[in-house]
């Protein structure tokens, strides 16, 4: 991880601290990093698992708890994700959460709910924090108040990600297939709107940039890969 990388990670981890201390007041019940796992190869945790009786009936959500994820973004993502032209000053349609976090966030819910019978995930909570809040100007042009300037949350309903979170399991499904059978899995990405995105190697998606295999793949070669041959492996032994 470069210096870049190494700030962005620091300042999520204090958000997200914060985060935990502020829900911990407001619902009792709230867990945090609740662990889930499906299968022998999937795991993860959530930011929050809270329950639904600690609402009060202020949210109108069904299910006994409600599993809620916090991400922090840059203005670009943000501004995406409610529909902000910053230059423009305008709003408009905003795309809501990025795929890949509802996929992640509906896993997670999969795998709490395969350990603990008596918990019911009706709803997704995706919260979402920019860094560089909504000029005051602009703000006040557009009716936007207080945190809505910087934050964001969404409520995702079961039947919405659902489908999500199973297009991701099946993703991952084929990968542990065509490693058990000895080769590394097709290098592709999931774009935004949930397309396809071939990746080759030495090429300029931008998932390649972040990816921590780059210079591997790069000197294993076009077209599918056995494990045997990978430059990786062969380093190992």
């Amino acid at each position: 991880m470069d210096e870049a990388g190494a700030w962005a990670t620091g300042l999520g981890t204090i958000v997200h601290e914060a985060l935990q201390d502020s829900l911990s007041r407001k619902f009792p019940s709230a867990q945090f990093e609740v662990a889930s796992s499906l299968g022998s190869f999937i795991s993860g945790s959530c930011d929050a698992l809270i329950a639904v009786s600690d609402f009060d009936g202020r949210i109108d959500v069904t299910g006994t708890h409600v599993l809620y994820e916090l991400k922090t973004m840059g203005t670009y993502s943000f501004d995406k994700q409610v529909g902000w032209n910053r230059m423009r000053g305008t709003v408009g349609e905003g795309e809501g959460p990025a795929l890949k976090a509802i996929a992640q966030a509906g896993m997670n819910a999969f795998g709490i709910m395969d350990k603990d019978s008596t918990i019911t995930i009706d709803y997704l909570v995706m919260g979402s924090i920019t860094f560089e809040a909504l000029s005051k100007n602009k703000a006040a042009n557009a009716g936007i108040e207080g945190t809505n300037r910087f934050l964001a949350e969404f409520y995702i309903p079961r039947e919405e990600w659902v489908p999500i979170a199973m297009d991701e399991l099946r993703r991952m499904d084929a990968i542990a297939d065509a490693v058990s059978q000895g080769y590394l899995p097709d290098r592709y990405a999931v774009g935004d709107k949930g397309e396809v995105i071939n990746l080759t190697p030495g090429g300029r998606a931008w998932q390649c940039d972040y990816c921590a295999f780059q210079s591997a793949c790069v000197q294993d070669g076009a077209g599918q890969v056995r494990i045997i041959d990978s430059i990786t492996t062969r380093k190992e032994q």
